[in-house]
């Protein structure tokens, strides 16, 4: 009889750590869960694809003269200036400890405007010529792009002769249905 409670005894102690344990468990498994299902922060790259189109505008007013939009593939970017004014610029894509793009002054047009001024220093010493790094694009949060222009002066002074926003310092993802 004492050895049949002495039984008992120690399948209730090894029952009920069994348990724990299995609270335990479970407890870690909620949170590697809850890990698992937290929001990765999106690298730039996530948005270059010759599959889907992300679209990134610049913000304009109404009464703007140009639509500016980028579209960014593999290996070039789409610029586009207008419904009808595309540039496609090669590009860069690094991956390094900075995770940015780099736009290349080297394109081909498809475009029914006179766009000169692209092809002129307006005069400003410094100005993009075939093949310089023209700007670098990064990832601020997962819709807003910051851009890093190598001939600052350049930029804002085709920005003013045109009175418009087309080298923007800021880029943001377009939202699906908002055409």
């Amino acid at each position: 009889m004492k050895r049949n409670l002495l039984y008992i005894f120690l399948i209730l102690i090894f029952t009920s750590c069994k348990k724990e344990s299995v609270k335990e468990k479970a407890k870690y498994k909620n949170l590697s869960t809850e890990k698992a299902t937290e929001k990765k922060p999106k690298r730039i790259g996530d948005y270059i694809s010759d599959e889907k189109d992300f679209i990134w505008t610049a913000k304009q007013s109404d009464t703007a003269s140009y639509w500016v939009r980028i579209i960014f593939q593999k290996e070039f970017a789409t610029y586009q200036f207008h419904g009808q004014c595309y540039y496609s610029f090669f590009t860069n894509h690094y991956h390094t400890k900075t995770d940015k793009i780099e736009l290349l002054w080297t394109y081909k047009t498809d475009c029914l405007l006179d766009m000169k001024f692209l092809k002129n220093s307006n005069g400003v010493k410094k100005h993009p010529k075939n093949g310089d790094s023209f700007c670098e694009y990064t990832l601020v949060n997962d819709s807003v792009i910051k851009v890093k222009y190598n001939f600052p002066e350049w930029t804002k002074k085709i920005n003013e002769i045109e009175k418009d926003s087309i080298f923007p310092k800021y880029l943001y993802l377009e939202k699906k249905g908002s055409l």
